[in-house]
């Protein structure tokens, strides 16, 4: 006896379709061809301001204190000083 395929029927196959009313037009979203331009540029926005808050939250520049590493740690803070003796 051969085994029969079983198949699964569609839900929606004996449903009309969605009807066209004309009161909710203006809710249906239109496809528009600038979303996705605008949507890339609200992206290219955002890691634009994100790239200015890291560059904010890293320094650029050298420490102002005297051994010019933004270091808190004591050994770091003396193989910066030793460092900069060596150089001069």
């Amino acid at each position: 006896m051969a085994k029969r395929k079983k198949t699964i029927a569609d839900p929606h196959a004996d449903q009309k379709p969605y009807p066209h009313l004309t009161g909710l037009d203006r809710y249906r979203r239109a496809p528009d061809p600038d979303r996705h331009a605008y949507g890339a540029a609200v992206m290219a926005a955002v890691r634009a301001l994100q790239a200015r808050e890291l560059a904010r939250e890293l320094p650029s520049h050298p420490c102002p204190c005297a051994s010019g590493v933004w270091a808190s740690d004591g050994q770091e803070i003396l193989r910066a000083v030793r460092a900069q003796n060596r150089r001069a």
